[in-house]
């Protein structure tokens, strides 16, 4: 809930750091100049690619700091200032990196929350992004990330990406034993909490069930940001032609290493 609340007050602060939201140079926008020319083209080449298959579109920004705001507000202004994703789709994923905060994130449109939940986000990072970042390798650490969002996204529309992956994604897509049985008892202990907590208030007043409550809730992020300009068209086959129109709810993950 808290998340939800910071990210409509980011977003609707949008218009104030403007001018401090750097441009896109394409599907890569490296301006902390960590990558390698060679990197760069190849990762150009794989959202292309991706785009013209899927029409999900993944950016790339790399920056010095992001201060004086913290690596989660900056990506939202940054996804919401590009509109990562098709509208309508809002298939869009930011994969941002402040390399003197040593900070990473990874944030999600809507449209992609299904299959990249928060939880899987974070395990991209840990298990590809965050060992290569330990040893200063960004290079690595970029390429795998991005690789393993594209290959996620990819399985889920059917379809395959040409290049040599550097990442097995069922390392992050299936979940360990231990990590389901871990989930079934958190869920079981706040399940246990809810029917307390409204069989207490139904003792005391009339109200709406628990269960009807979440049911309609969702249990996900149901706020949407509205439109604040940015940059329309989509991709073409000649290259980057500016993203789509696409929104986040501030889904994804970050680290620090």
């Amino acid at each position: 809930m808290m998340r939800k609340i910071l990210a409509l007050l980011v977003l609707i602060s949008v218009g104030a750091l403007a001018q401090e939201i750097p441009a896109p140079q394409g599907y890569v926008s490296d301006y902390a100049e960590v990558l390698t020319p060679q990197t760069r083209d190849k990762l150009t080449a794989l959202l292309q690619e991706l785009e013209q298959k899927t029409t999900a579109q993944i950016a790339v920004l790399t920056v010095k700091t992001t201060q004086p705001y913290d690596d989660f507000e900056y990506a939202l202004k940054v996804f919401d200032s590009w509109k990562i994703g098709q509208k309508g789709k809002d298939n869009g994923a930011l994969f941002f990196v402040a390399v003197e905060d040593r900070r990473v994130r990874i944030v999600t449109g809507y449209g992609l929350e299904g299959i990249l939940p928060d939880g899987r986000v974070g395990a991209i990072l840990d298990e590809f992004v965050l060992p290569e970042f330990r040893e200063g390798r960004f290079d690595e650490g970029i390429s795998k990330g991005v690789w393993a969002v594209a290959l996620i996204i990819a399985k889920d529309a059917g379809v395959e990406l040409t290049g040599q992956a550097p990442v097995d994604i069922e390392r992050v897509t299936n979940p360990s034993p231990i990590a389901l049985v871990v989930a079934l008892i958190i869920l079981f202990l706040i399940v246990s909490l809810m029917i307390r907590y409204g069989a207490r208030r139904e003792r005391h007043s009339t109200t709406i069930p628990w269960w009807i409550w979440l049911a309609g809730s969702g249990g996900g992020r149901s706020w949407r940001g509205g439109s604040f300009g940015g940059f329309g068209g989509g991709f073409s086959r000649g290259g980057f032609g500016g993203f789509g129109g696409g929104r986040t709810g501030g889904g994804g993950a970050g680290r620090g290493w």
